[in-house]
C-alpha cells in the first residue's frame, strides 16, 4: 500500500505537467500565429485580403466551423456583411441598422459573447431586427465581438461553435481578442492609407480640372465681352434708335449672365453643397417654361417636342429653379445632338417603384472616388470622401420605403447618341462624348455636373441609357416629399 500511493502521486503529477506542456505548447502556436498574421497584413492595404487573413487565422486557432466579417457602412448606416468563410455567400450575412439595439449591445461588449444573450440583455430591440439576429444565428453564428477602438466601432466578427463541439476556454477568448485588435488595427491603417491616396489622386484631378476650366472660361468671357464692346462702341450718342446695337448688346450681357450662373453652380460642386428652397411644385409648369425658353432653337432646328404629362397636375416638394438647371442642361444636350427634323420626347410621371436596370447606367459624382481608381473600400462614399465610422454622412439618401414615391422625368431624343463606356463619366467637366457633331459649341460642358449634384440634393438619382447611333435616354428619380399646405390661422 505504501508503495502504491507514492505511483499514484507521481502518475497525478506526471498528468499535470504534460497538460502544463501541451497549454504552454498551445499559447506559443497561437502566438506564432498572431506574429504570423502580423507579417503578413503588415505588407498590404487591401481591407479585403486584411480581413480574409483574420478570418483564416482565427478559423485555424480556435477550429471554427465558419467566421464572418461585418465592417460599418457609413454611406448606408449599416453594419454589414464584408467577408464570411464556410458560407456559401456573405451577402446572406443580415444587415443591421447603426442605431438599432443589436449594434448598441454589439459596442458594449469587451469581450465575445454568446449572441443568444442579446434577446436576454439588450433593450430596445425591434420584431424586425430581432428576425435578423435570428438569422444570423439560423446561419450557424453563435458568437459576437465588435472590431473597436477608443474611437469607435468598425466592426464586428461572427463566429460558429467549434468543429469538436467543446467551448472556449479563458485564453481562447483572449486571443480572439487579441487577433481582433489586429485586425482593427490595421483595417484603420488600410483605411488611412486610402485617404491619404486618395488625397493625392484628387490633387491631380483637381489641376487637371482647374487647366480646363481656366481655358474654357476665358473662352466663354472673352466672346460675349468682345460682342458687347462692339455692339456699345459702335452706338453713337443720341441714336437710340439703333436697335440692333442695343439687341446684340443685351444679348451678350444674357450670355455672361449665363456663364457666372453656371460657376456659381460649380462653386457648389466643389463646397459639396447645395442650396434647396423646396417649394410645392407641379414639375410640368417648369418643363413648359423650359420649352418656352428653348422655343427659338427648337424652332431653327425644326425638331419636334412631345410631352407625356402622366403626373396630371400633381405637386412636388421640390426647388423649382434648380430643378430647372437640370432639365435645361439635358433638353439643351438633346438638341444638340438631333439632327434638323429630329425629336425629342419628355416624359413625366410618379412612380411606385424603385429604378430598376432599365433605366440605363447611373451617372454618379464626377469626383474620383476609391471605386474608380483603387477597386473600393468599405470606408468609401460615393461622392469619394472617406467617413470615419461612426461619423455622421448628411448626404441626402435615396431609399425606399412602404410608402415611398417617386417623381421620374426622363427625356429621350433621337440623336448620335453616347457610347456605352463613356456614360459613366460623362458628367465630368468640359466631357463630351467622343462622337459629338458639337465639338465647338458653346457652353463651359459642366451642365451634367451641375445637374447631377442637384438631384443628388433632392435626395435622387439621374440615369442614362444610350447606344451609339441610337439616341440618348436621361432620367431624373426624386423621392417625393408630400407638400404641406399652409390653410392659414
Amino acid at each position: 500500500m505504501e508503495e502504491t500511493k507514492p505511483k499514484e502521486s507521481g502518475r497525478r503529477e506526471s498528468a499535470v505537467e504534460e497538460r502544463a506542456e501541451k497549454c504552454l505548447e498551445r499559447r506559443n502556436m497561437a502566438f506564432e500565429a498572431i506574429f504570423k498574421l502580423l507579417e503578413k497584413i503588415g505588407t498590404t492595404m487591401d481591407v479585403r485580403k486584411i480581413v480574409q487573413l483574420f478570418l483564416m487565422t482565427l478559423m485555424g486557432q480556435l477550429g471554427l466551423k465558419r467566421a464572418a466579417c461585418c465592417l460599418v457602412h457609413t454611406k448606408r448606416r449599416q453594419l454589414s456583411g464584408f467577408y464570411a468563410l464556410g458560407v456559401a455567400d456573405k451577402e446572406s450575412i443580415p444587415a443591421f441598422d447603426m442605431g438599432g439595439a443589436f449594434v448598441r449591445w454589439l459596442e458594449s461588449l469587451d469581450a465575445p459573447e454568446h449572441i443568444d444573450r442579446f434577446f436576454a440583455r439588450a433593450a430596445g430591440h425591434t420584431e424586425r431586427e430581432d428576425g435578423a439576429v435570428a438569422a444570423l444565428v439560423d446561419r450557424g453564428f453563435a458568437y459576437a465581438h465588435p472590431l473597436k477602438d477608443r474611437e469607435g466601432m468598425v466592426g464586428a466578427v461572427f463566429y460558429s461553435a467549434r468543429i469538436t463541439g467543446k467551448g472556449f476556454d479563458e485564453f481562447e477568448d483572449e486571443l480572439l481578442k487579441m487577433l481582433a485588435g489586429v485586425a482593427t488595427i490595421t483595417i484603420k491603417n488600410a483605411w488611412l492609407y486610402q485617404m491619404t491616396l486618395i488625397s493625392k489622386l484628387e490633387l491631380e484631378k483637381f489641376a487637371e480640372v482647374k487647366k480646363e476650366f481656366i481655358n474654357h472660361t476665358s473662352h466663354e468671357l472673352r466672346t460675349p465681352l468682345t460682342v458687347l464692346k462692339s455692339a456699345l462702341w459702335s452706338i453713337e450718342p443720341g441714336e437710340v434708335d439703333d436697335n440692333i446695337m442695343v439687341g446684340m448688346a443685351k444679348d451678350a450681357v444674357t450670355s455672361l449672365q449665363k456663364v457666372v450662373e453656371y460657376l456659381l453652380s460649380l462653386n457648389e460642386i466643389e463646397l459639396n453643397r447645395t442650396d434647396l428652397r423646396m417649394t410645392p411644385t407641379e414639375v410640368s409648369g417648369v418643363v413648359d417654361d423650359c420649352l418656352r425658353e428653348m422655343l427659338p432653337e427648337l424652332e431653327e432646328k425644326a425638331v419636334r417636342v412631345s410631352v407625356d404629362n402622366r403626373a396630371g397636375c400633381e405637386a412636388a416638394m421640390i426647388d423649382p429653379s434648380k430643378v430647372k438647371i437640370v432639365l435645361m442642361n439635358v433638353l439643351e444636350n438633346a438638341l444638340e445632338s438631333v439632327n434638323e427634323g429630329g425629336s425629342i420626347r419628355i416624359e413625366i410621371l410618379v412612380s411606385q417603384e424603385e429604378p430598376d436596370g432599365e433605366e440605363g447606367v447611373e451617372i454618379g459624382d464626377w469626383r474620383l472616388s476609391f471605386d474608380e481608381r483603387c477597386g473600393g473600400g468599405p470606408f468609401i462614399d460615393t461622392a469619394g470622401g472617406l467617413p470615419r465610422p461612426g461619423q455622421e454622412d448628411e448626404t441626402p439618401r435615396f431609399e425606399r420605403t412602404r410608402d415611398t414615391r417617386y417623381l421620374v422625368v426622363r427625356i429621350r431624343d433621337d440623336g448620335i447618341g453616347i457610347p456605352a463606356d463613356e456614360i459613366e463619366s460623362i458628367a465630368e467637366p468640359f466631357r463630351r462624348a467622343t462622337n459629338s457633331m458639337v465639338k465647338n459649341v458653346k457652353g463651359l460642358g459642366i451642365g451634367l455636373s451641375v445637374s447631377q449634384k442637384i438631384v443628388a440634393g433632392h435626395g435622387g438619382k439621374m440615369f442614362c441609357r444610350s447606344a451609339e447611333g441610337e439616341g440618348a435616354r436621361f432620367s431624373i428619380w426624386i423621392p417625393m416629399i408630400e407638400p404641406v399646405y399652409d390653410d392659414g390661422p
